[in-house]
């Protein structure tokens, strides 16, 4: 049974897809709401063109949405069902057409580009293949367009992730060098490193990284 749920985590459906979300919402909210006060604080040029990767029940994108009021943002996620949630909780800006809601991953990405931020909590660990991904999302930002990489730790997770998610064939990390190389492969360089809590007891962390301006050297 574990392990069933453990699956929906990398792509909710269903009724135990709608529970999991709803799980999502009250786990997650508080390192959503946080990993865009770090991006807000970050950047110093006002975005126009913003994506959420994964937004699952859409806590992130109302908090993107109320701190870059001028900006237009996406959410890009596999899960019908997590995409109907991100709409209910923000219906009134989805249907003035400031939020637009896309079923896919970070393939559809190219059509909206240039985008100037890609914000991605707890999406890394589902991807099959980090280094496509993380290059496709490389490809649909501006020159010096930001991602705000989210993520959490092997160690640092419950007992359950640590322990289902490798059997369902997700990737953990136990490290944040090894989520750094997977950045500098796909042509990011690094903008900042953040911890969210203690470092002894850390709440969720978050990789901000860019992409250079101009082609690097060599």
């Amino acid at each position: 049974m574990l392990g069933i749920v453990a699956r929906q985590f990398g792509h909710p459906r269903g009724v135990l897809g709608r529970l999991v979300g709803r799980g999502m919402a009250r786990s997650n909210a508080d390192f959503s709401r946080w990993t865009v006060g770090q991006v807000r604080h970050h950047v110093t040029e006002v975005p126009a063109r913003i994506v959420e990767l994964g937004p699952g029940p859409g806590v992130g994108l109302e908090e993107l949405l109320r701190a870059f009021p001028e900006a237009k943002v996406w959410g890009v996620d596999l899960s019908r069902e997590m995409l109907a949630q991100s709409r209910r909780r923000n219906a009134a800006l989805a249907d003035d057409g400031r939020l637009s809601l896309l079923e896919g991953n970070a393939a559809v990405l190219g059509d909206l580009a240039p985008i100037d931020i890609v914000a991605a909590n707890h999406v890394l660990y589902f991807w099959r293949e980090p280094e496509v991904e993380l290059s496709l999302i490389g490809r649909s930002l501006r020159p010096g367009g930001l991602l705000a990489l989210g993520y959490q730790l092997r160690s640092n997770m419950p007992a359950m992730a640590q322990k289902q998610f490798p059997r369902q064939g997700f990737q953990l990390y136990d490290s944040d060098e090894e989520v750094h190389a997977l950045l500098r492969s796909a042509g990011f360089i690094g903008a900042g490193q953040r911890v969210k809590g203690s470092p002894e007891r850390p709440e969720g962390r978050l990789a901000l990284a860019t992409i250079p301006s101009k082609p690097a050297a060599g």
